[in-house]
């Protein structure tokens, strides 16, 4: 058993059979969450989009800002973070990394992700903040090496646990919305790339397509694109982790399909059973839950979910609850 909790664009929701509990933070866009078991309870940390961190200690009973220590206040993931355990890590707009190592209540920025030479030219299509983190990963195999997805900026890399950075090259595209890979083998690494590009002189007279997803089979030293349609999520489910599932798109935000493939990306297969296709909008984020189930977050605010070789998507939150979902976590009922 487990606990859903989703942010929404009003607040944070329980999500309990046909009847979802609403657990506050009303007005806020939540675009990332993360919560725990502690102590008997749940604990809550629910990323605003423009006021920072709320923060609950009584599964959303009642709520505290938790900026201390943050220079940016639009969330873009809140997650545990992959090298040391029970610390916390969060990505930004602007672009910037931060660490907690007491359950969310101040944070640490990861300061040489600012000092890169690069970090001029990031921005987003959207916003006036330069870039966004949209989430962190960990190759398998105890090397303390650190990725993070920028949007649009490239794809960081860190080899020391976060202490410094530099970015890896994944030309032509700078636009990284995800970065994930394979459980067990720590070279195999998977990017969703979006179209934008930083710089008009990478673009060569006859240039290769942006966007897509990428690969790489050498920890990121070189990639081969997979396809070129617009991409936001990826994952390799955790207990299929022969399979790697994508969320594609012929237009940002629309005309969305999920695909899956069996041979690391060289062919896919549709996996869109029921649910439309083409989508009427994209998927956003995958997200495995306890039970090995795959969960998507959809731009239109939808949220699906699925069975691994199944993939037959069944709506997680009734229609007319009125929700308009934006970031999920789950916790496990100790």
């Amino acid at each position: 058993m487990f606990e859903v909790i989703v942010g929404s664009t009003d607040g944070v929701y329980r999500l309990n059979g046909s009847q979802p509990e609403h657990l506050g933070v009303e007005g806020e866009r939540i675009w990332a969450i993360h919560a725990w078991r502690d102590a008997g309870d749940t604990s809550i940390l629910a990323g605003s989009y423009g006021n920072g961190i709320f923060r609950s200690t009584n599964a959303g009973k009642t709520w505290t800002q938790a900026n201390e220590g943050l220079t940016a206040t639009a969330l873009r993931t809140i997650q545990p973070d992959p090298l040391n355990s029970g610390a916390i890590l969060c990505g930004t707009e602007p672009a910037r990394g931060f660490r907690s190592t007491d359950g969310g209540q101040s944070w640490r920025e990861l300061e040489t992700i600012a000092t890169l030479p690069a970090v001029e030219q990031w921005y987003l299509p959207y916003s006036p903040r330069a870039g966004a983190i949209r989430n962190f990963y960990a190759p398998p195999g105890g090397s303390n090496r650190l990725l993070g997805s920028i949007e649009v900026g490239g794809l960081l890399n860190s080899n020391d646990g976060g202490a410094t950075w530099d970015l890896v090259d994944i030309q032509p595209d700078d636009d990284i919305h995800y970065i994930t890979g394979h459980p067990q083998d720590p070279n195999l690494l998977y990017a969703a790339l979006g179209w934008a590009s930083l710089e008009k002189d990478r673009r060569r007279e006859d240039p290769p397509p942006l966007g897509g997803i990428g690969r790489s089979r050498d920890g990121g030293k070189s990639w081969r694109k997979l396809h070129s349609d617009y991409t936001r999520a990826v994952i390799v489910p955790p207990t299929r982790p022969d399979l790697v599932l994508a969320g594609p798109a012929t237009r940002v935000g629309h005309e969305g399909r999920i695909e899956v493939s069996a041979n690391s990306g060289d062919t896919w297969e549709p996996a869109s059973s029921g649910t439309e296709f083409p989508m009427e909008d994209m998927v956003e984020l995958f997200v495995a839950a306890p039970d090995n189930s795959i969960w998507a977050v959809c731009s239109g605010g939808r949220l699906l979910r699925a069975q691994p070789g199944e993939w037959n998507w069944t709506a997680a939150v009734p229609e007319d609850a009125g929700i308009d979902v934006q970031s999920i976590c789950f916790v496990a009922e100790s």
